[in-house]
């Protein structure tokens, strides 16, 4: 049987993954994968079943070394899909486990699923859709000149993904647990880890985390407004945890921007 591959405009909508076999054969349908994708701006975020889920903290600072270990195990990363020769590219302009390995792979239909095969990397991961088609959708990538910070923020439908860099980028060389394993100091280990991708849903004017490299995002608002005309609001935490928020200077638009307003009312499904 022959199976078509999706035109890009396709694969606009929330994705979730339903299996993953790697190279060696072993098999993953425990993990909670999503992947937000817009027109052409995505997010995605990998957590494992038993992954720990620290509760009350507040920051990064409230959590242990153990803890903070535990955190690099997680996958996230952010960007802009692209098409070319027969093939998919993620790029990935924000990476929570930085790897020197491109990310492409050949998509297919299956019915209502997409199967993926990895080009540079021996892997199939199934993919079912979360989303309809039709939904309201657009995407910003973001630019902190004071801090030093890049971010994107993408929407599609009533999901939402938002992925903000470090300040400085970590070498793509070595897996992110051994680079936190190996700092030389634990305020080093919480630099190492301060790179947010976290997923949620838009309810209302409500747009709530509900998934995150940081636990303490988690159940917190984004909360994102217009700052003049070249400008958004977002809402964040502070190294302590305090909430504040953080302006952010748009230097790139997908789609309409009211889209990416918790005070326009816009809804979705």
């Amino acid at each position: 049987m022959a199976y078509s591959s999706p035109a890009l405009a396709e694969l606009t909508g929330a994705w979730h993954r339903s299996l993953l076999v790697d190279g060696d054969g072993r098999r993953d349908v425990t993990s909670t994968v999503t992947w937000v994708q817009g027109a052409t701006r995505y997010a995605d975020l990998r957590q494992a079943a038993d992954r720990p889920h620290p509760r009350g903290s507040r920051s990064l600072r409230d959590l242990t070394f153990g803890q903070l270990l535990d955190l690099a195990q997680q996958e996230g990363f952010a960007g802009q899909l692209h098409h070319a020769e027969g093939a998919f590219h993620w790029s990935r302009g924000i990476d929570f486990a930085p790897t020197c390995v491109p990310d492409a792979g050949l998509l297919t239909w299956r019915g209502p699923m997409l199967v993926e095969k990895g080009l540079h990397a021996p892997y199939i991961e199934h993919w079912r859709p979360g989303t309809t088609a039709g939904a309201p959708c657009a995407a910003v990538e973001l630019a902190d000149p004071v801090r030093g910070s890049v971010a994107l923020l993408v929407r599609t439908g009533s999901w939402f993904g938002y992925a903000r860099s470090r300040p400085e980028p970590l070498p793509a060389h070595a897996p992110l647990a051994e680079l936190v394993a190996g700092a030389a100091h634990l305020g080093r280990a919480r630099e190492m880890l301060d790179c947010e991708v976290s997923l949620g849903r838009v309810v209302g004017h409500r747009w709530t985390v509900e998934r995150s490299t940081l636990p303490h995002r988690v159940g917190r608002s984004l909360a994102p407004g217009p700052d003049g005309s070249a400008g958004l609001l977002l809402g964040d935490t502070d190294p302590k945890g305090a909430p504040h928020v953080r302006r952010w200077e748009i230097t790139a638009v997908e789609g309409a921007l009211d889209v990416l307003s918790s005070i326009s009312g816009v809804t979705g499904t």
